[in-house]
């Protein structure tokens, strides 16, 4: 999940909510992908599958809770890299929004 986010961006635009939201943890079994030398070290191997965050269907098995209600990652401080640049209300993280019926 991205950052702790403030409720409007430099625009002024609405700022998606992470932890009432979940959708890009739950959107593609290749977005959470191991990037380069040390990434995701800290994760539990357990976690950790063909160089990838293991998932569950598409959903990142380190996301906890229900989607669109209250979710968070149990491996928040030591998260790929491509989760830590995700951007919250970016076009990807409105398109997978979209995806999940979360506007």
């Amino acid at each position: 999940m991205a950052d702790l986010v403030h409720p409007t961006d430099t625009a002024g635009a609405d700022v998606p909510d992470c932890q009432s939201c979940g959708a890009c943890c739950a959107f593609s079994w290749e977005w959470p992908a191991l990037i380069g030398f040390g990434d995701g070290a800290g994760i539990p191997p357990h976690l950790i599958e063909d160089g990838r965050m293991r998932c569950e269907g598409n959903r990142c098995a380190a996301l906890a809770g229900t989607l669109g209600e209250d979710v968070h990652c149990t491996v928040y401080a030591d998260r790929p890299l491509v989760c830590r640049e995700f951007a919250s209300g970016s076009e990807d993280c409105l398109a997978v929004r979209r995806h999940f019926g979360f506007g």
